[in-house]
């Protein structure tokens, strides 16, 4: 399995697929869409996936925090596999994770010679229970269930493109807010991913005393860096509901204060 790492996710993936692997078969391409620890939106996803299947490899996209919020054609683009997280853009309880697979993808999980190591995890088993058969695998997480397709019906009514143009239309306003701030983001322009903004802590601000202003004071969170990322940037969601022009406008405001309070000016 081949994975290149554009931050702490990718990083994951790679380590699970170490574990289950003892010899390394070039059959499986996967990457991260969105990389939340970076503010990474991998482009030309199209272009790596025609590589992949030149190789005749299976793609696996994580998709986690793009999924309703920035573009991507799981069809069009050649994804074979494809796996959300509703909590990030669909502003929908955990629970229950959207998944996708092609007819290759599942002809793969139906011929496997070897039984999966996880029951709960088995595909083959899921496709007869959420199919035509409806043979039963467990007890779902039926409110979790129920509160999935509530979300999609929102994005249903918001038209998917619309969606995305929102996402990007809020969230250019909050960079440029952030700009104003004398803050850098940590992604060039044509990487940015606008559902999550990591920004760079200005020379001679503890980035830990922002986060706990923020909360203590404005009831406002945001995350502080991963990986090898910890201590040199934050990162700030613009997802789903909450990607509207006056939660811009709120979380620029406490910025505002709570760099000022560490003698931070724009």
């Amino acid at each position: 399995m081949l994975v290149p790492t554009n931050g702490c996710f990718g990083g994951r993936m790679k380590s699970m697929a170490e574990r289950a692997f003892d010899e390394h078969q070039p059959d499986v391409f996967g990457f991260v869409h969105a990389e939340t620890s970076t503010d990474v939106l991998q482009p030309n996803v199209s272009e790596l996936t025609d590589i992949a299947h030149a190789h005749d490899a299976l793609v696996f996209a994580d998709c986690v925090t793009s999924f309703g919020g920035d573009e991507m054609r799981v069809d069009e683009w050649g994804v074979g596999v494809a796996c959300a997280g509703p909590q990030k853009c669909l502003s929908c309880p955990p629970g229950a994770s959207p998944l996708a697979l092609s007819d290759r993808a599942m002809d793969e999980v139906l011929d496997r010679d070897d039984r999966p190591r996880s029951w709960y995890l088995d595909l083959s088993l899921l496709e007869g229970y959420w199919g035509d058969d409806r043979s039963y695998h467990r007890t779902a997480p039926v409110t979790n269930v129920y509160a999935l397709r509530e979300a999609l019906r929102l994005v249903g009514e918001e038209g998917i493109e619309e969606r995305w143009a929102r996402h990007r239309e809020v969230t250019g306003d909050l960079k440029a807010g952030l700009q104003d701030l004398g803050i850098e983001m940590n992604a060039p322009d044509e990487y940015w991913l606008p559902s999550l903004n990591a920004v760079r802590v200005p020379d001679g601000v503890d980035d830990g005393a922002v986060i706990d202003r923020l909360l203590a004071e404005y009831d406002t969170e945001i995350a502080s860096g991963l990986g090898d990322l910890e201590g040199d940037i934050c990162r700030i969601g613009c997802m789903g509901y909450s990607a509207r022009p006056r939660n811009v406008e709120y979380v620029l405001a406490a910025l505002e204060d709570a760099l000022a309070a560490q003698g931070h000016e724009p």
